[in-house]
């Protein structure tokens, strides 16, 4: 499609030598070594299934604008925390609080209605490892039927997807790590989020923010006011996250403690997959059965040390 006097070779351009996609979701690499899509995914693709499958028969889109950040820290600490389920009552306690007081101060004029992350420890949740660094972390959620922008397609959804499907589609969050750079979070809002080293110790974030086509105008913006209270670096938790990766990375400094310890709920771990799982209907080399356990950054690990040993 470009003109006549269009010349290539003035551009410096070089082909990408695999570039695959699925479901919408592309996916290229540098290397022409490596394996499929397919088998890079794994099971993981069922993760990405149920965010594409909210688009119904017109797909999903991603909304006008960006948000790009940076932290002074190592990228791996991004690539943890976005599946870290232990930080958040800690962590996002002023998020809860001033959540919760919003909801009691506006009480039915309360337009953002946000998600209640106070009792997710309380709940049903965990976490499968699907290899290749690939995690997802899961929770049910406790306030569900009038936050989630799409949960009155719950019913519709279970007569084409199953209950079982539908209720892991819309009525848990997720946050999917592909690894080793891209998150797929689906729990406050929905996001894709990019992130990728400038340096040892500097990571550049960048955030979109993505729903159904042809969403109603109601639902739309009850998604997108959702996303600003949480996410962003003008939300309520991302800053905090922000600092947190800027002090880990201060104290890895500390050389003479050369370990961190990632044992938290290894007693709880099961080899391949546990009856949720089965339920489901995938194949997780290990499944965590509490949102607040250590295995699922092993998993990352795991296959950063392996690929760093090639």
């Amino acid at each position: 499609g470009y003109p006549d006097q269009f010349c290539k070779e003035n551009y410096n351009l070089t082909r990408v030598p695999r570039v695959e996609s699925y479901r919408g979701f592309v996916f290229a690499s540098l290397s022409d070594e490596v394996p499929t899509l397919s088998e890079h995914l794994r099971d993981a693709r069922v993760m990405l299934d149920m965010m594409a499958d909210q688009g119904g028969d017109e797909g999903l889109e991603v909304l006008r604008g960006h948000s790009t950040y940076t932290y002074d820290g190592n990228w791996k600490l991004q690539a943890e925390n976005g599946v870290d389920g232990y930080h958040v009552h800690g962590l996002h306690v002023n998020f809860a609080m001033t959540t919760q007081n919003r909801e009691r101060i506006r009480a039915g004029d309360n337009q953002i209605k946000s998600m209640d992350v106070s009792q997710l420890g309380n709940l049903e949740a965990g976490f499968f490892d699907f290899g290749n660094g690939h995690v997802v972390l899961w929770g049910d959620w406790p306030n569900r039927g009038d936050r989630r922008p799409n949960f009155h397609m719950y019913d519709t959804w279970s007569k084409e997807f199953g209950e079982v499907y539908t209720h892991w589609m819309i009525g848990k969050l997720r946050n999917t790590l592909i690894y080793p750079n891209v998150f797929l979070m689906d729990q406050m809002s929905s996001q894709i989020r990019v992130f990728r080293p400038i340096a040892v110790d500097k990571t550049e974030v960048t955030i979109y923010a993505i729903a159904p086509k042809g969403e109603s105008p109601k639902m739309r913006a009850h998604r997108i006011r959702q996303y600003e209270d949480f996410f962003n670096a003008s939300g309520m938790a991302t800053p905090d996250d922000l600092s947190e990766f800027s002090y880990a990375q201060h104290a890895y400094q500390g050389r003479l403690a050369r370990w961190n310890d990632l044992t938290r709920g290894v007693k709880f771990l099961t080899k391949g997959p546990d009856e949720r799982a089965k339920a489901l209907g995938i194949n997780p080399d290990y499944s965590g059965g509490k949102v607040e356990d250590e295995g699922i950054f092993l998993a990352q690990h795991r296959h950063w040390l392996n690929a760093m040993q090639k």
